[in-house]
């Protein structure tokens, strides 16, 4: 699925909270200090100061000024991004592909991120490759998302490097460079993508673009299963169920495919059903 980027953490570490519970912010701070910190982002907005409006939005966004509203949220992204910030128009962006708030227009939101991407904000370049590569508001250009792929990667974007690396590992756009791939997924993988730490890992497996390494394929697949992502848990576990990189061990090997299942990845339940009915 194709995630653009967004800003999502307001000031007291403002994060979505579950449905009818605490917010991590109310956990952290208590609901009185949070409406605090709201009524002063209204009070800033209200004054025309977009970083307040932005914050504002977000709080909107989040539940933390009440029932979430993304109404009110979009309306608030356009004020700020009307005054210049970067983040709100992004944000904004997203609202319009995604169509929370606002009505689902895609063809709006890249004259957003085009804007961000040409004040040199890397989500900003980055959501406009992604808006080139899957064909929303413009026609799907492999060779124009590659642009701006490496043109925010080049700003330490670490999705933006993934998806370049992907382009090279699969000839989308550019010339197929499995070395030029790995180059760009070990840069994703250490600027913080857990997708980029595991397709590292295959490469390393596979020799594709690298040196073959089992070992440090598997230290890949670790760090993409710690950092919560389910393909990386399901290489980890058939990397352990084979013996490839690390000594045969069915027993935690159905463990790292179980926490794949847990995390939603189909392949990883299927695999624990087939291994139930072998005799």
């Amino acid at each position: 699925m194709v995630r653009f980027a967004t800003v999502t953490v307001i000031l007291l570490l403002g994060l979505p909270g579950a449905a009818q519970q605490p917010s991590k912010s109310e956990q952290f701070f208590g609901k009185e200090e949070v409406a605090r910190q709201v009524g002063l982002h209204e009070k800033g907005c209200k004054k025309g100061d977009a970083g307040e409006c932005f914050n504002l939005a977000l709080a909107h966004e989040q539940g933390l000024a009440g029932p979430k509203d993304e109404a009110r949220a979009a309306t608030l992204y356009k004020k700020a991004c009307d005054k210049g910030h970067l983040d709100a128009c992004n944000n904004l962006g997203v609202a319009y592909v995604e169509g929370r708030g606002v009505k689902k227009e895609p063809k709006q939101a890249l004259p957003l991120f085009e804007k961000t991407c040409k004040a040199e904000d890397a989500k900003g370049c980055f959501n406009v490759g992604l808006a080139h590569a899957a064909g929303h508001g413009v026609p799907p250009d492999a060779a124009r998302a590659a642009t701006f792929f490496e043109k925010s990667c080049g700003k330490g974007h670490a999705e933006a490097c993934f998806r370049f690396g992907l382009a090279y590992a699969q000839g989308h756009g550019v010339k197929k460079d499995e070395a030029r791939a790995a180059t760009l997924f070990s840069q994703a993988c250490e600027a913080g993508s857990a997708p980029g730490c595991s397709v590292l890992g295959g490469a390393y497996m596979a020799g594709a673009g690298v040196q073959r390494d089992l070992a440090r394929g598997v230290s890949l697949f670790e760090r993409a299963c710690d950092a919560g992502l389910p393909g990386g848990c399901y290489n980890l576990g058939m990397a352990h169920q084979r013996g490839h990189g690390v000594a045969k061990n069915p027993e935690r090997a159905r463990g790292f495919i179980q926490k794949a299942c847990d995390l939603g990845l189909p392949p990883a339940c299927e695999a624990l059903r087939a291994a139930s009915k072998t005799p």
